[in-house]
């Protein structure tokens, strides 16, 4: 079974409460709703599917289905991970340095059957560039949203480390089952 650091779940969990007048039922199953209404640790594991449900639905019943929505929840959530859980995630003037140390941070948030069934790849292009590579070993129905909530994170990651006018573009990708993939570039002044 697949599984997610409660550290990201907490944050999807925090916006459903929020949002009480929402009907959550759509998207979520009745164990999934115990879990977002129950005490989520940071350090504890939670199913993952749970959270791809979650985040499905916040950008459903929050972002309108909107994939700009989904980028500015990727920066939102990167500011909140690394204000509450995350603090020495990011390298002052170092944005690729941060970069990588996400892809290794990132690795302990997933708990997969096969280590390689989800990965997060930067590749250094040179001075303030670099391509990102986002595959995923499963199905995910909405493959396009989580690469843009991605985007938003990265971009927000590198301005974080000092980065100015920041630049997130997909230029290669297949949103579409049964193994999804992203190429972002990323540049940075």
């Amino acid at each position: 079974m697949s599984e997610v650091k409660g550290s990201l779940l907490l944050e999807v969990a925090r916006l459903i409460r929020a949002n009480k007048d929402r009907d959550w039922t759509k998207y979520l199953t009745e164990r999934d709703l115990e879990i977002v209404h129950s005490q989520i640790l940071p350090s504890s594991w939670y199913p993952l599917d749970t959270y791809e449900r979650a985040e499905l639905a916040i950008f459903k019943e929050i972002g309108r289905e909107k994939l700009e929505n989904a980028r500015t929840w990727g920066r939102f959530a990167m500011d909140d991970m690394i204000k509450t859980v995350y603090q020495n995630l990011v390298e002052e003037q170092e944005p690729m340095q941060t970069l990588q140390r996400f892809a290794l941070f990132r690795r302990q948030l997933f708990k997969f059957p096969d280590p390689a069934f989800q990965t997060i790849e930067f590749k250094d292009l040179g001075p303030n560039h670099s391509q990102v590579i986002i595959r995923l070993g499963h199905p995910l129905k909405e493959f396009e949203v989580y690469s843009y909530q991605s985007m938003g994170m990265f971009e927000r990651l590198v301005e974080l480390a000092g980065g100015k006018e920041v630049r997130v573009v997909t230029v290669d990708h297949n949103w579409d089952l049964p193994i999804p993939y992203a190429v972002l570039d990323l540049s940075w002044k």
